[in-house]
């Protein structure tokens, strides 16, 4: 076949691909389309206002429907468009709340928890209960938020429920069952200090029964515990008219609990007080578990102590010579504690000269290298040199990659030389190496 007609077939073929591509994606177009209409068509449907905007530029990028055609205004009207309509809209005694999650929303704040119900006037001059709720969809490479999105639900029949739920509630009497069924000792004493109401999780926890109605308060508690009640917590609760804190209850048996207590004055119809209220909880193992734990740590802070002291070990090779050999990895608060343990130790021991065995270390980076810097510098304050020894050539290779100065430091190759080195220079104080020929020394070593 003539190469000619070979590459016609060729580009044939090729056209006839894209132009099957070409329609594939022209009818994944219309699908897409048609989806979007119907996602379109179901957010307009949802009885919700959804709108999502940017809280930087302060405009809106999208809605589903306009907040002022729902309450009867033109939707045209442009002082009701955007963001401020919900707040040239609200309640004079919500704007302050409905500005302030705005400008939340713009502060990053915005949460599907944020949610916040006020009242927007309708255009028949009624109000309307309105709850809006900000997510944030996006945020830009700093972190502010640049697409919120809005959700606003009509809850006025649910606000008119309420009201009558409360109305049925209060004729019902839910709250005698209420305080009945709770889970917390809820009790109402008189002025006298006599207990003329306690609820069933009152009477189950202070051991006490039913009986626990018409005691005086003296028999809930110790001598001291009562001393306590009297002396601190009831002028406190006469003054203020409120006490929150912790009590030890006595329980028949003689044993006692520790209570949680929030306690308040109940004033009459004229502002006198009539009685006291109290609600309590038990918090006793709380309590035993936070001493236990609490003692856990201790333990685990001491043994956290111990590591460290082994982690740093001390050994006095001669007069004036100590040796700290190091193993494992060196982070910066174990450095901070190599330091401070040299350092006490040079300072105890008079030691003029201090090998660091570094032969145990896994890596040395900038950070342990810097840290060794340190301790040498500080050593060097007290009047001791420092010596570093076990300086593999994989570690000398990195400090030289690095580019890592060793001045203040003395580097021998293995403990034994810098033994001998210490020995050396307690008899020679003149007679040691420049730390210059010492990091070339290990640059040759390499």
């Amino acid at each position: 076949m003539d190469p000619h007609d070979t590459v016609l077939q060729s580009h044939h073929a090729e056209l006839a691909a894209l132009r099957a591509r070409v329609s594939r994606l022209e009818q994944n177009e219309r699908d897409l389309c048609d989806e979007l209409g119907r996602a379109n068509a179901v957010l307009k449907a949802v009885p919700y206002l959804l709108s999502v905007h940017d809280p930087v530029e302060r405009r809106m990028l999208y809605e589903n429907r306009s907040l002022a055609g729902e309450l009867g205004y033109p939707t045209d009207d442009a002082d009701l468009a955007g963001l401020d309509a919900f707040v040239a809209l609200a309640h004079p005694d919500d704007q302050t709340r409905a500005r302030e999650q705005l400008d939340h929303a713009g502060d990053g704040h915005a949460s599907d928890l944020a949610e916040l119900a006020y009242r927007l006037r309708k255009a028949d001059g009624s109000w309307c209960w309105v709850t809006r709720r900000e997510i944030v969809l996006a945020r830009d490479s700093a972190g502010a938020p640049r697409q919120v999105l809005s959700v606003s639900q009509d809850i006025t029949g649910r606000k008119d429920t309420e009201v009558e739920q409360r109305r049925q509630a209060e004729e019902l009497g839910v709250s005698k069952r209420l305080i009945d069924n709770a889970l917390d000792g809820i009790t109402l004493t008189s002025m006298s200090g006599q207990v003329v109401y306690a609820n069933p999780a009152f009477k189950a926890m202070s051991g006490f029964g039913d009986r626990a109605v018409g005691l005086g308060l003296s028999d809930f508690y110790s001598p001291e515990s009562f001393r306590q009640l009297s002396d601190e917590v009831v002028p406190i609760l006469m003054t203020d008219g409120a006490w929150r804190g912790v009590l030890k209850i006595r329980r028949p048996d003689g044993s006692e609990w520790m209570g949680q207590t929030s306690a308040f004055v109940v004033v009459g119809p004229a502002g006198e007080p009539t009685g006291m209220a109290a609600f309590f909880r038990d918090i006793t193992e709380q309590l035993r578990y936070e001493q236990e734990t609490l003692a856990q740590m201790r333990v685990i802070q001491a043994q956290q102590a111990a590591l460290r002291e082994l982690g740093t070990p001390l050994i006095p090779i001669a007069e004036g010579v100590i040796a700290m050999p190091l193993i494992g990895a060196i982070d910066r608060e174990r450095a901070q504690q190599i330091l401070e343990t040299l350092l006490n130790a040079l300072g105890e021991r008079r030691a003029a000269v201090a090998i660091l065995d570094i032969t145990g270390v896994k890596a040395v980076d900038g950070e342990v290298a810097a840290a060794l810097i340190r301790v040498a510098q500080a050593a060097r304050l007290l009047g001791a040199d420092v010596v570093l020894t076990g300086v593999r050539p994989v570690v000398a290779q990195a400090l030289v990659d690095l580019g890592t100065e060793l001045r203040g430091l003395v580097t021998c190759g293995t403990l034994q030389s810098g033994i001998a080195y210490a020995l050396k220079r307690r008899g020679a104080p003149d007679d040691r190496p420049s730390t210059n020929a010492s990091s070339l020394a290990i640059q040759r070593e390499v």
